[in-house]
């Protein structure tokens, strides 16, 4: 069960928190568990649990920023969320992706497309977890080593771009684990466990 911990930063590269966590395959398929610190907006923890079966595809959701609360299941190609105790409409299908500020969702996205895509996302705003229909563009550019203060990686290297905004920026993807994403997330500690990607030398 690969485990570690980021440090979360501003998009600009300044630190705002932490984010530790802990990923693995399971019988649905894969699922990954966190436990965020962060300064942003205000300071607060959260808690996000992800879980999608064997082609990448959401199953179930559940995000906890103390403030708000914010559960998705989907079944088919159809989602229900519960938000704050009160069911919400998401504009979710079969070619829609989660998002959410953890790169977890990056890491499930990327696995899934598998190669350059735009794509349509339904994305949840930090803290508040209100769903937001957004464009990204995910474009795959390789593989190369990459270094980080947990190790250095043999991973391939994708470039992320939020088609609204125009923020775009590198991300390194080893196996299920995102080990690098610049100015967004730095993988500061990390073990790699029975079946984790494993640091080169």
């Amino acid at each position: 069960m690969p485990a570690g911990r980021y440090t979360v930063q501003d998009g600009s590269g300044r630190a705002v928190g932490t984010e530790s966590f802990r990923c693995a395959p399971g019988p649905a398929g894969w699922r990954y568990v966190a436990e965020i610190e962060t300064s942003v907006p205000d300071p607060h923890r959260e808690v996000v649990d992800f879980v999608v079966d064997d082609r990448w595809r959401p199953i179930r959701l559940r995000i906890d920023t103390g403030s708000h609360d914010l559960a998705v299941v989907v079944e088919g190609d159809r989602a229900t969320a519960v938000r704050d105790g009160e069911p919400v409409d998401v504009p979710f299908g079969p070619h829609v992706e989660l998002d959410y500020f953890s790169p977890c969702f990056n890491a499930v996205t990327a696995r899934r497309l598998g190669g350059t895509a735009e794509i349509d996302v339904l994305y949840l705003r930090p803290v508040t977890c209100e769903p937001v229909s957004v464009r990204q563009r995910y474009e795959l550019e390789g593989e190369e080593e990459v270094s980080t203060p947990a190790g250095r990686f043999r991973a391939d290297r994708w470039r992320f771009t939020a088609l609204d905004s125009g923020f775009s920026r590198p991300l390194w993807l080893a196996g299920d684990v995102v080990v690098a994403f610049e100015d967004v997330f730095e993988l500061a500690e990390y073990d790699p466990g029975r079946t984790g990607p494993v640091p080169l030398g």
